[in-house]
């Protein structure tokens, strides 16, 4: 299943996790510094300051729902709740929402499932957003295209029902009904700010792509616009291009179905087809505000995942035996580490002095985030946190959903508590801190490390003997939260079965006797905390939990990072693309040819540095469409060309004998000789080195310095000297920037296509001069791109500009009859 962090800023979840440990929010996690149950995170102001509401912030900030799902109850608050302390009333939300998801690893076993609810507690209520329902947009893109009414006679205005591409059953529908507005061939600049009117979704290439009907607001000065400001028209509406903001307008789409529904401050329970969707990602609120008795304002809400799911306990233990999902290589403490020498591929066990140098503590990596390379009789995998190499004996193999071998922990405490006080004294935690201290025995690397073993067993025999007070509750909460990392992997990989805090309001047994026994000392914090406690319970009133019974509680980020499909929330910066990636981009190749193909490419990114999931975006764009989708490494017929036996082979198909010499120079082998030889770079590994070469090095291309700058027509243009195959180059470019989450690294796409003015080739003269060819509908001969008349004279005219300065009379004539042709 899919898994998006929370807030914007963070490219993992264990960079998420490393940058949370030791903040206020993730010392909340199963136990609070008072020493009671608590089932959840805190995520506050000074960790993202991202999710607290601003009307001029940017579009997409706030908090993410995390996993696709329903909502199945909700409270949503029409204005800050108060409760009174000392005269003060004291703002805080009680607004919620109750996320339903499930999780089935492998589609053809559904019965091994998990069903599993996130809960986003305190979040703003409904004021915080205002009262208009003005909705702002900014143009992010470079430029976005200017549209009008489409004259097609019988076009919908209103875009395709329901946004779907697939009511478009007939030509009709295409040609006449729901196609795009109109191209004007002007351009709203970036950071013109327009008030959006209408949406609709139109067919763009036969896609379903949403469009806006604006008014323009302002333009930047200085920079011409397609129009002026008060002026209407039709732009893209996609989220990468155009960033809104303000007003109601922003609200979550959840909120906007309650705001309509009309009920505020009381728990709703949905159920059958009034639950209401959310998907992974989408924006979902913002951080609520409290105000305390003794500590500053801030922002803040709660994050917690919990499951009533009986097949927990097999779902962790994967009884079902499910090998889907990314496979780990688990390497254990204590094992030998190697280093590998290249020159003649052996590897050097690692020693100071003469003692070995050991792995450090217990890993599990992704297996595409390893390298295994083999010698002679043995391999060896690269672990990339070790810095070093470990002997495939070593390790073992784990699959993703192998949980309880991944590290994860079952404690059960299915008695209920009698009061708050009572969780210092509970099984769970007991069973707990004996995993914890047997990890603390592990690692005697330092004094620190001793101190903290002697913590542990002194703190298990105090709970032999049930000892008690706050003393005793702060140590338990200081040891829980070690900050050790093989002990903070651990407390976040704890499962456990707790009854619910939603439940039980102030004056129930859970929480009278402590309330009473504040109220001695501290009257009016009493009666605040009881308000406050009664204001946030809900769990009564949605039937669909079981609420009588304990319930599974699961670390919300490291739970579901990890049975989350693999790179789910990540892009493929830094990191090995998969073969599954490599079979999505190219469905009709063959698989098991792939796999032959898939550890030669990420060799090559990494050889070449090519680092960012854009640019091997751009690659592989290239590559597919050189090799008819990753399925010839030939030309067709290229027996029969006039420059045979050098004809095009390889996934980029090198052609020409002076080629084939300079790759072999490169390599060190022979590739000319003998058709034998030139064979060579019909399989792998050649057939993609050679791509990479050519791509980098041949006649100093290094092609990627255009893809680092997302130029796609400059890449295309170097690849092929012109813009053959352009549509189908595209095609692939944009296949694999959805495979691999690249969109987030956008730089010059806008409105669906890489404008000429942005790319580097229109400052060059040759280029500019191919560009207007390409689209020139005078000339049919020349194919790759579709013919486009204002594109051809804006090229043709750009290309005069530059042959004046610095060419070729003749040139200048036979591009100054191409502008004459078009102009009538």
């Amino acid at each position: 299943m899919k898994m998006v962090l929370p807030t914007d800023g963070y490219s993992s979840a264990s960079e998420f996790m490393s940058a949370l440990q030791g903040t206020q929010g993730d010392a909340f996690w199963l136990l609070k510094s008072q020493g009671h149950w608590h089932g959840g995170l805190h995520l506050f102001d000074s960790f993202v300051p991202g999710a607290i509401y601003r009307p001029d912030g940017p579009a997409g900030h706030g908090l993410k729902s995390m996993t696709d799902g329903h909502i199945v109850a909700y409270r949503l608050n029409d204005d800050y709740r108060a409760a009174v302390h000392n005269k003060r009333a004291l703002k805080f939300s009680t607004t919620f929402i109750l996320v339903k998801s499930t999780c089935v690893p492998d589609k053809a076993r559904p019965a091994h499932g998990l069903d599993f609810y996130t809960l986003w507690m305190q979040l703003a209520p409904l004021s915080v957003y205002g009262a208009s329902d003005t909705v702002i947009g900014e143009v992010a893109a470079t430029a976005l295209k200017v549209r009008r009414d489409n004259p097609a006679p019988g076009w919908v205005r209103q875009g395709l029902p329901g946004g779907d591409g697939a009511q478009a059953r007939t030509c009709y529908d295409v040609q006449n009904r729901y196609p795009a507005p109109r191209d004007t061939y002007t351009q709203l600049p970036r950071l013109s700010t327009v008030e959006i009117l209408e949406e609709a979704t139109f067919l763009l290439d036969r896609r379903a792509v949403p469009f806006v009907y604006v008014r323009v607001m302002s333009v930047p000065e200085g920079v011409s616009a397609g129009l002026a400001v008060g002026e209407s028209g039709w732009i893209s509406g996609q989220e990468k291009y155009l960033k809104r903001r303000g007003g109601a307008g922003a609200l979550p789409r959840w909120m906007k179905a309650a705001r309509k529904k009309g009920v505020f401050n009381e728990v709703v329970a949905l159920a059958g087809d009034n639950v209401l969707p959310v998907s992974a990602g989408e924006i979902i609120g913002h951080l609520g505000y409290l105000e305390s008795p003794h500590s500053a304002p801030h922002h803040f809400c709660h994050l917690e995942v919990f499951s009533q799911d009986s097949r927990l306990p097999d779902f962790v233990a994967n009884r079902a035996g499910v090998t889907a999902g990314e496979p780990f290589i688990h390497s254990p403490r204590g094992k030998p580490r190697y280093f590998h020498r290249e020159r003649d591929n052996t590897f050097v066990a690692s020693v100071i002095g003469d003692d070995p140098v050991l792995t450090g503590e217990e890993r599990f990596t992704p297996r595409s985030k390893t390298r295994w390379q083999k010698s002679g009789d043995n391999a060896w995998y690269e672990i990339p946190a070790e810095r070093s190499w470990l002997a495939e004996s070593d390790v073992t193999v784990v699959n993703q959903f192998d949980l309880a071998k991944r590290g994860f922990i079952l404690l059960e405490q299915d008695e209920p508590p009698r009061t708050v006080r009572q969780t210092p004294r509970e099984g769970w935690l007991r069973q707990g801190f004996q995993r914890l201290a047997e990890l603390a025995q592990q690692n005697t690397r330092d004094m620190y490390s001793l101190t903290y073993i002697e913590g542990y067993q002194r703190l298990l025999k105090e709970m032999e003997f049930e000892s008690d007070g706050e003393k005793f509750s702060k140590r338990l909460w200081q040891f829980l939260h070690n900050r050790q990392s093989h002990i903070l992997k651990q407390v976040q990989r704890l499962i456990v079965k707790h009854h619910s805090e939603w439940l039980h309001d102030g004056m129930s047994a859970l929480w009278r006797a402590a309330l009473d026994e504040q109220g001695k000392h501290q009257p009016a914090l009493a009666l605040y905390n009881r308000q406050f406690i009664d204001a946030l319970v809900w769990m009564k009133d949605v039937p669909e939990i079981r609420s009588s019974e304990a319930l599974w509680h699961l670390h919300p980020v490291t739970f579901l990072e990890a049975i989350s499909k693999s790179d789910a929330n990540t892009c493929a910066c830094n990191r090995d693309i998969t073969l599954e990636e490599l079979c999505a981009m190219a469905p009709e190749a063959n698989k098991g040819i792939l796999e032959t193909y898939v550890q030669a490419f990420n060799d090559g990114f990494k050889q070449y540095g090519m680092d960012t999931c854009r640019e091997k975006a751009h690659f592989l764009a290239q590559v597919c469409h050189e090799s008819g989708g990753l399925r010839l490494t030939k030309e067709i017929h290229g027996e029969k060309k006039s420059y045979a036996p050098w004809y095009g082979r390889g996934l980029i198909q090198l052609t020409f004998q002076s080629a084939y010499q300079a790759y072999g120079i490169s390599v060190g082998k022979d590739f000319t000789s003998d058709d034998a030889c030139r064979d060579k770079l019909l399989s792998s590994p050649h057939c993609v080195t050679s791509a990479f070469w050519f791509y980098m090095k041949y006649d100093n291309k290094n092609i990627n310095n255009y893809a680092k700058a997302d130029d796609f027509n400059m890449v295309t243009a170097r690849v092929n000297g012109g813009f053959n195959g352009y549509k189908d180059r595209i095609q692939y470019f944009n296949k694999a920037v959805e495979v691999l989450r690249a969109q987030h690294m956008n730089a010059l796409m806008a409105d669906g296509a890489f404008n000429f003015e942005s790319s580097a080739i229109y400052n060059n003269r040759v280029y500019a001069y191919l560009w207007g060819g390409y689209h020139d509908p005078n000339k049919n001969e020349i194919v790759g791109t579709k013919k486009d008349k204002g594109e051809a004279l804006k090229a043709y005219k750009r290309a005069l500009s530059l042959y004046e300065k610095s060419g070729t009379a003749e040139k200048i004539v036979i591009i100054k009859n191409r502008i004459l042709k078009l102009s009538y």
